[in-house]
């Protein structure tokens, strides 16, 4: 096995607690990953020599890095983000599992019959594997692709429509305080900083979702009090928060998500 596709594998996957969004579906990614994982090794030990067999090895390897880059993708990005972009999400995971079965069926015959099975019995497993956004999210998202559609007769009206948006998005996302307030925008700034000059469209969504919480962000927390106290815990938060939104372990690179 050559060393381009053995580094594959080393790609680190957070812990499930940092995902922040589209947990259900990390959950079965993580589950995969673990198994693919665990034949791919069992067909190195194997050592099957024709070139077929070690061609699908490598891809096998990269494509388990792709399905650990999605994990990563949802434990760095906005929740407002990623939930508005979970179509994208959805169509990444369901062409990795159906690369998954071409490079498993595709050396499932250069293997020993007791590891064949297991192959087999992967392939079934894939085969029924569903990528589900939960409810909460697609909520969210709706809410939000509803209001990016929608034409205002004046400003008033529009702002009542993104206060409304906001509110139900951040709710139904678990952005109910000041700390995942500050989170999501100290994210969002982080993601605009990265974003490909070129992808306008990405740069315009993120920067009208930071803008939404920049100024409804009030409106979305619980009411705070003006004490000195309650400045300094402020205070506090962001530094938290930029510690938690700079973490380099979770700073991979995502490809075209």
């Amino acid at each position: 096995m050559s060393s381009n596709c053995s580094t594959a594998l080393e790609i680190p996957i957070p812990s499930y607690s940092k995902v922040k969004v589209h947990r259900s579906i990390c959950l079965e990614l993580h589950t995969l990953i673990d198994r693919i994982f665990h034949i791919i090794l069992a067909i190195e030990s194997a050592r099957p020599n024709c070139t077929l067999a070690m061609q699908t090895l490598c891809s096998l390897h990269f494509t388990l890095a792709k399905a650990k880059s999605i994990i990563k993708h949802c434990s760095r990005c906005s929740k407002l983000y990623l939930a508005i972009t979970s179509h994208k999400i959805l169509a990444r995971c369901q062409k990795l599992r159906n690369a998954f079965e071409v490079y498993l069926a595709q050396i499932q015959n250069a293997v020993p019959i007791s590891l064949a099975d297991k192959i087999s019995a992967l392939l079934h497993d894939l085969r029924t594997t569903e990528f589900l956004v939960e409810f909460e999210e697609d909520e969210a998202r709706k809410v939000l692709l509803s209001l990016l559609e929608k034409t205002f007769p004046d400003a008033a009206c529009m702002e009542k429509e993104e206060l409304e948006a906001i509110q139900i998005a951040t709710w139904r996302l678990e952005i109910k305080s000041q700390f995942p307030l500050l989170v999501e925008k100290a994210t969002l700034k982080r993601q605009l900083e990265e974003v490909n000059e070129t992808n306008q469209k990405e740069k315009d969504l993120l920067q009208y979702l930071l803008y939404l919480l920049i100024k409804y962000g009030k409106s979305v927390c619980r009411s705070q009090n003006g004490s000195d106290s309650r400045r300094h815990e402020l205070v506090v938060d962001e530094a938290l928060c930029e510690n938690q939104v700079n973490d380099d372990s979770l700073n991979p690179e995502v490809g075209d998500l």
